[in-house]
This record gives structure tokens, sequence and C-alpha cells, in this order.
């Protein structure tokens, strides 16, 4: 059984910003620069290419295909796919939403799904924390894993499910397919988000207690840390 299929993906997050401090963050290279990207080319205009270098190894390039100023930004890859970025006015700043336009069903494409959008969501916490507090939080990004791939839990049961546990990586032989991920150090995990931020912002080599439920049952699982994306070999 495949399951829903789902046709957006949304995040979004409260800034302490005015709805034109936050069209600037999105389209002055500079800005963008301060809590996005390490280089931007931003031809903002109908038809125009957004090229974002996130670091990792992650870019995104875009093609503009609708405007409204200090409101939206609708853009479209070479793939078709539509990303929309929203500024919405609300007392005592801004609500700053994105939202991806696609197709997925099933655990694989639902993970690909959430990390999708997780990715973004990191950085707009990091547009909140630039633009409220001046501080920038992606050196705390993406610093560890134990090799888990999940899911927002699509059952009644809140938490992330285990899609894909990788070989040679602390989870494996403890973490299984299936598994749903309820509490990382005894904090409550809801969604794909609060695991991830759990556990890739711990430090490499950090000791992390795991609750899992596993056939109706719960499991407590401890791993250590390694380096995000690398595995034992």
């Amino acid at each position: 059984m495949m399951g829903k299929t789902i046709e957006s993906v949304k995040r979004e997050i409260f800034v302490k910003a005015s709805p034109d401090k936050v069209w600037k963050a999105l389209t002055i290279p500079e800005e963008r620069n301060r809590w996005e990207t390490r280089e931007c080319e931003l031809d903002i205009r109908v038809g125009g290419t957004m090229n974002l270098d996130y670091g990792w190894g992650v870019s995104y390039v875009g093609i503009i295909k609708e405007l409204v100023r200090f409101e939206k930004i609708v853009l479209e890859d070479a793939d078709g796919h539509v990303t929309i970025w929203t500024i919405t006015p609300q007392e005592g700043g801004s609500l700053v939403g994105i939202e991806y336009i696609g197709s997925w069903c099933g655990d694989i494409e639902m993970m690909e799904a959430d990390n999708m959008a997780f990715g973004t969501y990191q950085f707009m916490r990091n547009l909140k924390s630039v633009y409220e507090e001046d501080r920038d939080l992606r050196s705390r990004f993406w610093k560890s894993w134990i090799g888990v791939l999940h899911r927002t839990n699509p059952g009644d049961q809140r938490g992330a499910k285990v899609v894909v546990v990788r070989p040679d990586t602390p989870a494996d032989g403890f973490l299984e397919a299936g598994d749903v991920i309820t509490h990382v150090n005894n904090i409550a995990t809801t969604t794909y988000d609060d695991v991830e931020i759990a556990i890739s912002e711990s430090e490499v080599g950090e000791r992390i207690l795991l609750c899992v439920l596993r056939a109706g049952e719960q499991v407590e699982v401890e791993m250590t840390t390694i380096a995000y994306g690398q595995t034992f070999g």
C-alpha cells in the first residue's frame, strides 16, 4: 500500500522584521549571504534567475515565474519543480513561508520531501536568528548523524519513522526500518524536524539516547554520533 500522495510541503516561521526587511533578505545578495547562502546571484525580475550556493555541496538554480514585491516569489527549477516564498505581515513582524509543489507518496519519497523542507527550514531559523539577534547559527547545522533516514510518522503515534538505516553507521544493528523515534535524550520528538535538529546539531562523538516504538513496545537504544554523512569505513 503506497499511502496518501502529498502535493505540497510547507514550512513557516515568524520573524521580528518588517516585510520590507524580509524582502531585502530574500532579494539582495549581500543580505541573503548573511543568513542562507555562501554565494548567490539574484536577477530579481520575472524571467530572472536565482543561483544559490548554500555550502555543504548543495546548490539551487531557479527561474522567477511570479514576483509580488514584499509578498511573494515563485520559482521553477530545470525539472519543473516549483518553490514559493511568501511574506505575510503580522503584528510585530512577518510570517515567512516556503512551499514546495510536487508529488510525493510512500516512505522514501516523503523522507525526501521532509529532508528538502527541513533543509530550507534550517536557514529560515537562521534568518530569524540573524535578524532578531544578529547571530548566525550555521556553524551548528549538519555536524553529526547516526546513519538514519526517516520521515514524520504518518500514523497516530507522533514521532519520526525510520525508513533506512545506513550500513556501517552507529544506528546499524540498533535501529530498524519501521521504528518510530519518539524521544531523543528524553525530549519528545514529534516530527522529522525535531529528530533531525536534536541529532544533527549535537557534537561529533556525543552519546545519544533514543526512545523508539517497535512492534508496539518502547525500546531505548544508545549510540555515539559520527560526522554528518560519514560511515565507520
